[in-house]
């Protein structure tokens, strides 16, 4: 299930939009002036789809209409009035069926709002200066329970502290059943650090993901390791059994060309860091080997193939990693193993053994760690047929990497069957893209 189209009718008192998603392409890309609500549309959607409901409260808007590739519509406007707190109203219209659902989004004081913004303020070296007030100790600002959460959950959105909206308890099947399938992320302009754990300083995020990265493939050579060892205790009894059926005889043709496909997969997942593979093979030396041989050869290879599945998706997805960022950085090279997982070497300055010279990751530019931040959570970070949203991404992008952006989310369509949902300002991110292009306008 996926998101068709999405409008939103007089934002700030005056606006209203249309934006069809290109479901086909996989990537709609929205243009516009500044204050026409580009990064609010963005906002609204990632906050309604992970129950972030609070942060309609700030935004002045007549109606917000979802509607879904099976043709279900919802319409959502926000109630507000003297005698009662803001809320949502949700309208489901499915064919002749409609339902309605209410949204509380404006409780400040409730206990798991109030929770959730301590734990960011502690993270933050605040002072809590009463109930639902914290000061920041550097610039003496004042925040309210919505303001903080407003200004800095962003950063806690993947982290255990997330809090629990408590809007969500009493939510009717019909609404759960549909919210539940839709998968919406938002990648923000600032990416360098993030805020992982309460008491801790912000920390890189290219040092989490590599990390996160060498976990990863750890995790997988372990599976790798336990089924080679299953195929292993049953292979006698396996290679009997294949030499007792009498099957088609193997020719020299076929075995030479299953040995030749399992050297290439071997010396891709050597490339990628997964594995060691010896620089000269035995196996394709053999020349016309007997009857039995080759059942015993061929076995050995289906059981190769078998224990080297398990890394088919991660090698695709650090093959792709490798290719975008290696065509992107100039005088370095990116490698990635599963103990140093990022490992960059320069290609112009040798060390003192004549290597490559090793470049620390915290060496990059900002535009660099920018780049391997966004392409590492747009490959590895997000689910299939999930909504990517990404604002101003050409932000510290040199225009050549600005011109391939459009062409490197297509591998990345592909390979996670994303949709991205792109809001910029830049015709070097659009490139010969205007196809994909959905302009907001103002008020004529």
């Amino acid at each position: 299930m996926k998101l068709s189209k999405i409008n939103v009718s007089n934002l700030f008192g005056v606006f209203t939009h249309e934006v069809k998603i290109n479901t086909e392409r996989g990537i709609t890309i929205v243009i516009g002036e500044n204050g026409l609500g580009k990064t609010v549309l963005l906002e609204m959607i990632e906050s309604f789809f992970n129950k972030r409901f609070h942060y309609f409260c700030n935004v002045n808007f007549e109606e917000l209409f979802f509607e879904f590739d099976d043709g279900v519509e919802w319409i959502i406007k926000k109630i507000s009035n003297a005698e009662e707190e803001e809320r949502l109203l949700l309208k489901q219209v499915n064919g002749e069926l409609i339902n309605e659902y209410s949204l509380q989004i404006s409780n400040d004081d409730s206990e798991s709002l109030i929770r959730f913004a301590q734990q960011i303020a502690r993270s933050l070296g605040m002072r809590r200066i009463s109930i639902t007030r914290w000061e920041d100790r550097r610039d003496r600002s004042i925040y309210s329970t919505r303001e903080l959460i407003e200004k800095y959950g962003d950063s806690f959105s993947s982290s255990k502290f997330r809090y629990e909206n408590e809007a969500m308890i009493d939510a009717p099947e019909w609404f759960i059943a549909r919210f539940e399938k839709i998968s919406v992320t938002l990648i923000e302009t600032q990416r360098v650090f993030i805020v992982d754990e309460p008491d801790q300083a912000p920390v890189e995020t290219v040092k989490k993901y590599s990390s996160e990265l060498s976990q990863l493939m750890k995790r997988k050579l372990t599976e790798s390791t336990e089924l080679s060892s299953k195929l292993d205790r049953t292979y006698p009894n396996r290679l009997v059994n294949e030499l007792k059926q009498k099957k088609a005889k193997i020719t020299d043709e076929v075995l030479n060309e299953k040995l030749k496909e399992l050297e290439e997969k071997r010396t891709l997942l050597d490339q990628v860091g997964l594995i060691e593979t010896e620089k000269d093979s035995i196996l394709l030396k053999i020349d016309k080997p007997q009857d039995v041989v080759k059942d015993v050869l061929m076995l050995y290879i289906k059981d190769s193939f078998e224990k080297l599945s398990i890394f088919d998706l991660i090698s695709i997805k650090i093959e792709l990693l490798l290719k975008i960022i290696n065509d992107r950085f100039k005088h370095k090279k990116l490698f990635v193993d599963k103990e140093n997982s990022f490992l960059f070497r320069s290609t112009v300055i040798k060390d003192e053994y004549g290597g490559f010279q090793i470049i620390p990751i915290e060496k990059l530019s900002s535009g660099e760690k920018n780049e391997l931040i966004l392409f590492y959570k747009l490959i590895f970070k997000t689910s299939s047929n999930s909504l990517i949203l990404i604002d101003e991404p050409e932000i510290s992008l040199h225009i050549s990497w600005q011109n391939k952006f459009i062409s490197d989310l297509h591998e990345i369509h592909k390979l996670n069957e994303l949709n991205i949902l792109i809001a910029t300002h830049s015709p070097d991110i659009i490139s010969n893209n205007w196809d994909l292009k959905v302009e907001l306008k103002g008020v004529e």
